[in-house]
């Protein structure tokens, strides 16, 4: 007796201590947990992500991820099982091919740090797939924990939403619906829903009691916050995840009961489509669409066509890199290479391909592609495995569940790119982390334990990927609280400690080119400020930052454009280079970037290429041939060779142009405009309809009382017309002076200076061209997307391009009547025309059409100051 009762002790002894040291760790599971529900429910997560503090709050949640994985091994007395079902292969195929697509990147550190990214969420999986497994977790409590958090997240959305009142107009709808909260983007809140409302349903049918009116206000809020995202991609995919359900429903049921489902089946789809259809951005779609087009339908709808050039591009990336792509992480590097023509302004440094499949077949080529089907077939086969062994009414409604979120998300995620986020790509952790839990040992075996030989090799492999996870992180957070420490002391008119902030994180993060354009713009504009004696050494400093900036992103056509302005004074030929990069990269911008380029041929003795490019600016932009700067040398003489050569074009881009083309219209109406401004005549064979106003000024010259006629007649159907009240004002001052001045808001100066112009100026063009005025800089946007770094947000330099005077100016009265118009987004007869006059008399062709190259950048200038 004695014998076989002695090892109960030191059994009971054991499991003691396991339990003991598995307890121990539950904190850190529970740290990680808090962390990733924190992330999901912070306002403005995505972008936070990338900022000081908020970066240590997700890079903590990961870190506990990982040593909890890391305690998990080392508890050789508890056993650690691989996923099964195949999934394994699947996780080394994934690692293997982040890996070689990442040393086959062009930006080795970038690839890198989102393969550190990626990892994480697989260390998750696994630490999540063997805590619930040795825990003995009731399916059913983690699935409340699930809906509890999406609940929360539904709830936060809704509060964050601000619609405003003009919401009851229905145009103002269309904007009010596309809630971004919290994650930062509408698109990301509609695919988290598409993920969620599935699951979450299937819980209020699963459970009771109180867990039931959890899951029941989760599937309400959730439908809600859905709909106000405006993300007409996840309304598809609950959409089809409702067609297979009601299919399902209707197929599964006996033949005397399936006319009777299939009328439910068929009444709910109908209200759902009716519920879509009520969504303006969902009737904004439909209405883009023209059928009667001979060539087929034709998209109008800018988010549908963005995604269209996006495709092309990932297309493109397939032609030049099949097998590896570009690199995990670094689409805003290269995407502009693989930018077709025909996109016009748009696309510019795309992030992401918003398509899951483009994103991974141009980041990870065909390789990446493979990986993502594999996931799919092992998915489904698993999940259908299941639906023919699961028998218990609670575990099978939960498979529903998460079956239909994964449907849901997938099909939404066609239409969008969201694993960067860290809150979606959680929640597809967990609920595959739910889809292995149901999976029922006594059917299908759990796999063999791992070895203790093998848990000690992979808690050390994990530990070395945590010391190079780990330098990454901290390089990075010494950055952000570098730059926001840099952003603050500027706040407070301490320019030399921001400048010392921006100098270390530059240091610090070589592979972000943010600090380096972010210290090269501040010292840039304290020039004016600089004494004499330091000025070389202040523009020497602008030089060197600007120089790494495009070191670090050579293919971001603006660092090209700035660094050409501050290089054209003392060396041309090397401005001349970073030109044209900037114009093969960009080909259509608001920057003038040709007109740039041909300064730089001007320095050079390049008169003719000069002519060319001034020219190709003002197809693009009819404004710059009535610019002040043609009055002034070196431009003066070159002027008529300039407006020919533009005209021209302009007209073949006409004849090119079906007149209910978009874009023909206006560029009928300044082609018009730039020729009644240099009196040139108004060719009878151009045909089109002219805007009113327009049609007042070719009208000056002979008779003015037409001209007032024709203002006064347009003003009946837009009385509000700030440029028709101006003209109206000119043409009869005595009258129209007073009245248009009482409502136009102007400064006194400003007014002061167009009343006495209204006096003074009495021949029209004379009175356009009265007094000038700065052009604007342009800004930039949405660069903390670009390059994943909150403070980019502030990178808004964009260096004019010096005049002959030294400033870029345009005339002030045309700006007030708003008489040049920007041309669509999208105007492929114009830019294909430019991109064959470039290519042919410039030998400049776009990167797109060089092979996916551009111009070699040359080696730094020595010292030019």
């Amino acid at each position: 007796m004695a014998q076989d009762s002695s090892p109960q002790p030191s059994a009971s002894r054991a499991v003691s201590e396991a339990t003991s040291r598995t307890f121990n760790w539950h904190w850190l599971g529970a740290l990680a947990g808090v962390a990733m529900v924190v992330m999901t429910w912070l306002p403005h997560s995505y972008l936070r992500m990338v900022g000081w503090p908020w970066v240590l709050v997700w890079q903590s949640g990961f870190l506990a991820i990982a040593l909890w994985l890391m305690s998990q091994l080392r508890q050789l007395d508890r056993p650690f099982r691989p996923l099964g079902h195949g999934l394994d292969w699947a996780v080394a195929a994934t690692g293997i091919s982040l890996i070689v697509c990442s040393l086959a990147s062009d930006f080795k550190t970038v690839a890198l740090w989102n393969v550190v990214l990626a990892s994480f969420y697989v260390f998750a999986l696994y630490g999540g797939v063997n805590w619930v497994r040795q825990a003995q977790v009731k399916t059913s409590y983690l699935a409340t924990a699930i809906a509890g958090t999406f609940l929360g997240t539904a709830i936060i959305s809704l509060a964050l939403w601000r619609p405003g009142a003009e919401s009851a107009i229905d145009n103002e709808f269309y904007q009010a619906l596309r809630n971004a909260m919290p994650f930062g983007h509408h698109n990301f809140v509609g695919g988290y829903c598409a993920l969620a409302l599935p699951f979450v349903l299937a819980c209020a049918v699963a459970f009771r009691g109180w867990r039931r009116w959890l899951a029941v206000a989760a599937t309400v809020l959730t439908g809600i916050a859905l709909y106000v995202s405006g993300s007409r991609g996840a309304l598809l995919g609950v959409l089809v995840w409702l067609l297979v359900a009601i299919a399902a429903f209707v197929i599964g049921s006996t033949a005397k009961g399936r006319l009777r489902r299939l009328a439910m089946g068929g009444l709910g789809l109908a209200v759902m489509v009716v519920v879509a259809l009520s969504n303006p951005r969902v009737r904004s779609l439909l209405g883009s669409l023209n059928f009667a087009n001979p060539s087929g339908f034709v998209v109008q709808d800018g988010p549908l066509l963005d995604r269209y050039f996006l495709a092309k591009i990932a297309a493109n990336i397939l032609r030049d890199r099949p097998l590896v792509g570009v690199g995990p992480g670094v689409m805003s590097r290269v995407s502009n290479l693989y930018r077709p023509i025909e996109a016009g302004l748009g696309m510019d440094h795309s992030q992401q391909l918003h398509s899951t499949p483009s994103q991974v077949l141009g980041e990870m080529g065909l390789l990446g592609l493979g990986v993502y089907l594999l996931w799919l077939v092992l998915i489904i086969g698993l999940w259908l495995r299941l639906h023919r062994t699961i028998e218990d009414k609670t575990s099978r409604w939960l498979l529903y569940g998460v079956g239909g979120g994964f449907l849901a998300y997938g099909i939404s995620s066609l239409t969008d790119w969201q694993l960067e986020n860290i809150g979606i790509s959680m929640a597809l952790v967990v609920l595959l982390v739910v889809l292995l839990h149901l999976a029922n040992p006594s059917e299908r075996p759990l796999p063999s334990p791992v070895g203790g030989a093998t848990r000690r090799y992979l808690s050390l492999g994990l530990l070395a990927w945590l010391v190079i996870a780990g330098y990454l992180w901290l390089m990075a957070d010494l950055g952000f609280w570098h730059g926001d420490r840099a952003v603050s002391r500027a706040k407070q008119g301490d320019v030399a400690g921001s400048l010392q902030h921006f100098s270390s994180a530059a240091a610090l993060v070589p592979w972000d080119p943010t600090y380096h354009a972010l210290l090269g713009q501040e010292i840039y504009g304290l020039l004016p400020l600089v004494p004499p004696e330091e000025q070389a050494a202040a523009r020497q400093d602008t030089l060197a930052n600007l120089y790494a900036a495009t070191a670090i992103a050579p293919n971001d056509a603006w660092f090209n454009h700035n660094l050409a302005v501050l290089l054209l004074p003392q060396d041309p030929a090397a401005a001349q280079v970073y030109s044209q990069r900037a114009v093969q990269l960009l080909p259509r911008s608001g920057s003038l970037s040709r007109y740039l380029l041909g300064q730089t041929y001007l320095a050079q003795g390049q008169t003719e290429a000069a002519v060319t490019a001034f020219s190709l600016e003002g197809v693009s932009q009819p404004e710059f041939l009535t610019l002040p700067l043609w009055r002034e040398e070196p431009l003066a003489p070159l002027q008529d060779s300039v407006l020919d050569q533009a005209l021209a074009h302009h007209q073949a881009v006409l004849e090119a142009t079906s007149p209910d083309a978009p874009g023909y219209a206006t560029l009928y109406d300044q082609t018009a405009l730039v020729r009644w401004w240099y009196q040139r005549p108004i060719l009878i064979a151009e045909s089109g309809t002219l805007r009113p106003i327009t049609q007042a000024l070719l009208a000056t010259d002979q008779n003015p009382a037409e001209a007032l006629e024709i203002v006064n007649q347009a003003l009946e159907q837009s009385p509000q017309d700030q440029g028709l009240l101006l003209l109206r004002a000119w043409l009869q001052p005595s009258e129209f002076a007073q009245p248009y001045f009482e409502q136009a808001n102007l400064p006194p100066a400003e007014q002061a200076q167009i009343a006495a112009s209204l006096v003074d100026y009495r021949d029209v063009r004379s009175w356009l061209t009265a007094f000038g005025t700065p052009i604007q800089r342009t800004g930039r946007s949405l660069l903390g997307l670009t390059y994943r770094n909150r403070y980019a947000q502030s990178i808004n330099f964009i260096a004019p391009p010096n005049a002959p005077s030294g400033e870029l100016d345009q005339w002030a009265i045309p700006e007030l009547l708003g008489l040049f118009l920007d041309f669509p987004r999208e105007f492929v007869a114009l830019d294909q025309t430019v991109e064959t006059l470039q290519a042919e008399q410039l030998n400049l062709p776009s990167a797109v059409n060089n092979g996916f190259e551009i111009v070699p950048a040359p080696g730094p200038a020595e010292k030019l100051f």
